[in-house]
């Protein structure tokens, strides 16, 4: 939400001068009070308000964008549903290729005896602890997904 989004209105109360912003909210016209005016104050609302009609604008744009490109709000489609399937299904491959680019010298069988808490000869602590490190960064899925 912007917050001084609107026209600016200066009203003369009892000879001193205050700064408003006046918009439409749900179909009402409404004043919010921003404070006493000062030239200041009036030039830095004249400058956001511009900015605000501007990125309204840039919003409204990208918004006609990606409705021709199909988007809905609120709706995902069936491609990115099927992510974190695509995620649980290949865990296992993926924590083993990201252990391979860190240098982890384990093969495939040895990566998966380890994510399921086995114990591997001849690996180093190190190693152990950065394919134990890989599974947690994938948080969402659970251990019991990676048998």
């Amino acid at each position: 939400m912007i917050l001084y989004d609107g026209s600016i209105e200066i009203k003369d109360i009892r000879g001193v001068k205050y700064l408003y912003i006046r918009k439409r909210l749900s179909g009402t016209l409404t004043s919010q009070y921003v404070g006493p005016y000062s030239q200041e104050l009036h030039t830095l609302l004249l400058r956001h308000t511009a900015e605000a009609r501007s990125l309204k604008k840039h919003i409204r744009g990208l918004e006609r964008q990606l409705a021709q490109l199909g988007y809905q709000e609120g709706v995902l489609s069936e491609r990115v549903m099927l992510n974190p399937d695509f995620a649980r299904a290949n865990v296992k491959n993926l924590i083993y290729d990201e252990a391979i680019l860190e240098g982890v010298s384990t093969t495939f069988t040895q990566t998966e005896v380890i994510l399921e808490n086995g114990k591997v000869p001849w690996i180093t602590p190190s190693d152990i602890q950065k394919i134990i490190n890989q599974r947690r960064g994938w948080e969402l899925l659970q251990t019991s997904h990676l048998q």
